[in-house]
């Protein structure tokens, strides 16, 4: 009989048995699966709308903090107020820390530090997040600097120029001169590089540059005086080491006469990194010293933040404005609140009286703090007049005269008018290049019965010694800044000749616009004509004390320099920095600040 094997069902059915138990342990697995998926879905759902509570409240104090330093910049008290994130509107608070103090960093530039909390609470789909920082606005004023510019900066005069105050430029710096150029100060500093030659023709290292050795506070008479010079590509080769601009950036290998391969011998030369630092460093003698006096980028410079300048336009043009362009005047109008297509320039909305002057140059008038026409009553005061200079610079080969809005000081002095906030602005429509740069002439200025700040988006001519009797902080800032002698008599004229300056001092700090230097085509003046003169100067002093800002080109005052014929004749340049402004509360009103914010805490 044959035998039967039954061996293939009996495997059939342990695999059908495997393939239940597999089927129920991938059915349990995946049940796992969706039930662990629903639960992550549900936690990721809690922590989005959490996290979307904590991220909007976040936002909100980040965008509080920007207010409170723009706020600042503008001279306004932080307040409270609302971000718009996404279309939502979220509240924040702003409070004053008490922390209010001057700090001085070891140049003595003095940054006011004030402290603020900051707060946004968020609920968002039933979640509510509470975010908190603690931040400190540090505010540093541009007028603590003799000089600060924010584009190369150069100084290239042609008489003896003694400069005092701290020397700034957040590109490069070249120095060179014509005769003697002191630097009296701990510091000169560019986060570009140094250079001992000129920008526009960088073959020419002239003259004597000379830099005072460190002492801890250049501005005492009891501290010692001596100079260390930045050698020149002549004063150099004097010494049988030749070189492409002199002792500067470009000097980058030690030079061993000797050969002794060691660099601290009498003719021994450190390259620049290390050499301008050997210099002109503190002395041993000093048993607390900061810093060196000459540092670039070699030395790892930094930039100094631009400073804020608010707007020196009359008007700017603004979506949903509150003025808008009047046809028939010819000026901009009020209109209803976001109608209107421009704004108030900073500066012109700031201030505690607005003087501004028709297209023709025929009439004006003045503004008091509140917008309030004080035409008539200014006007019986004959502080405020109309009249022309003629600006050889800008006419060019023209004889035409700039239209000028001449403001007589001493009678705004007494005239009830000078502002109570020490801010003027003064400027006149219709202003364009060449001899349409139009200008504001201030007269009788040698006392001020209080702080003073002019502003125009115009040039600004200074005449006569100004604010020399019980000196008060003053500024000027403009498209250009021009200064005329106590000889200047108006009489000037495209066929007249120079007319001979004297003696004239002028205490107040400027922010004026300059041009380009273009390498081997054209110079700028550099910083010893960032004021500009119209006189001839030769041998006569023209004393400034207060500081000299350079941040924008002029847009209107876009005349190039030019020395000599009918323009001006340099005069012996004895500036300084005004230490006076070391101390906050002797600044000039509405003085920009650098302003940045740093985090104390966050939690």
């Amino acid at each position: 009989m044959k035998r039967i094997v039954r061996t293939k069902p009996r495997r059939r059915g342990m695999a059908l048995l495997y393939s239940l138990m597999a089927s129920f342990a991938v059915a349990t697995m995946v049940t796992g699966m969706f039930s662990m998926a629903f639960s992550s879905k549900d936690i990721t759902d809690v922590k989005v709308r959490g996290g979307q509570a904590r991220y909007l409240a976040e936002g909100a104090v980040e965008i509080a903090k920007n207010a409170v330093q723009s706020a600042i910049a503008n001279w306004q008290t932080p307040t409270s107020g609302a971000a718009n994130i996404n279309g939502q509107a979220i509240q924040y608070t702003v409070t004053a820390t008490g922390l209010n103090t001057i700090r001085t960093d070891p140049a003595g530039i003095q940054t006011l530090v004030t402290g603020y909390a900051l707060e946004a609470t968020v609920t968002q789909n039933g979640h509510t997040y509470t975010a908190h920082r603690l931040v400190n606005a540090e505010a540093t004023p541009v007028f603590q600097f003799a000089v600060f510019y924010t584009n190369d900066l150069e100084i290239n005069p042609g008489p003896n120029m003694m400069l005092g105050g701290r020397v700034h430029s957040n590109k490069n710096m070249y120095l060179n001169c014509g005769g003697t150029l002191a630097c009296n100060t701990n510091y000169v500093r560019a986060v570009g590089s140094i250079f001992r030659n000129r920008k526009d023709q960088p073959n020419l290292s002239e003259g004597t540059v000379k830099i005072r050795n460190w002492v801890q506070n250049p501005f005492s008479g009891t501290e010692p005086t001596s100079w260390t010079n930045m050698n020149s590509i002549a004063q150099m080769s004097s010494l049988g080491i030749s070189t492409t601009s002199g002792y500067d950036a470009n000097f980058n290998t030690n030079y061993d006469m000797n050969g002794d391969g060691d660099f601290d011998d009498a003719g021994d030369w450190l390259k620049w990194s290390l050499g301008a630092l050997s210099l002109w460093a503190p002395p041993p003698s000093y048993t607390t010293a900061y810093g060196n006096t000459v540092m670039d980028s070699a030395h790892g410079v930094t930039e100094a933040e631009t400073p804020y300048i608010g707007s020196i336009k009359m008007f700017e043009p603004v979506a949903g404005g509150n003025y808008a362009w009047d046809p028939v005047s010819a000026s901009y109008q009020p209109v209803a609140a976001g109608t209107g297509s421009h704004n108030k320039g900073y500066y012109h909305s700031q201030a505690g009286l607005s003087i501004i002057t028709n297209a023709t140059n025929s009439s004006w008038k003045a503004y008091d703090k509140n917008g309030n026409d004080v035409t008539t009553a200014v006007a019986a005061t004959g502080a405020v007049t109309l009249g022309s200079i003629y600006d050889a610079r800008q006419a060019g080969s023209s004889s035409t005269k700039v239209k000028v809005t001449k403001i007589d000081v001493a009678k705004l002095n007494t005239s009830g008018y000078f502002p109570s906030n020490g801010l003027v602005y003064a400027a006149s429509y219709g202003a364009g290049t060449g001899t349409s740069a139009k200008g504001v002439q201030l007269v009788n200025g040698s006392f001020l019965s209080n702080k003073l700040t002019v502003v125009t988006e115009n040039s600004v001519y200074i005449q006569g010694d100004y604010n020399t009797s019980n000196k008060k902080g003053a500024a000027v800032i403009a498209d250009a800044v021009n200064l005329l002698s106590n000889a200047w008599n108006g009489s000037k004229t495209s066929s007249s000749g120079l007319p001979t300056a004297s003696n004239t001092t002028y205490n107040v700090a400027m922010i004026s616009g300059n041009q380009d230097t273009v390498t081997n085509v054209s110079y700028n003046g550099g910083l010893e004509n960032l004021p500009r003169f119209h006189e001839n100067w030769t041998d006569k002093n023209c004393t400034i004390k207060g500081s000299f800002v350079n941040t924008w080109l002029s847009q209107y005052a876009t005349g190039q320099w030019v020395y000599g014929s009918n323009k001006y004749t340099a005069p012996n340049r004895v500036w300084s920095y005004d230490t006076a402004f070391n101390t906050v509360a002797n600044l000039p009103p509405y003085t920009p600040m650098a302003v940045t914010m740093v985090d104390a805490a966050v939690w």
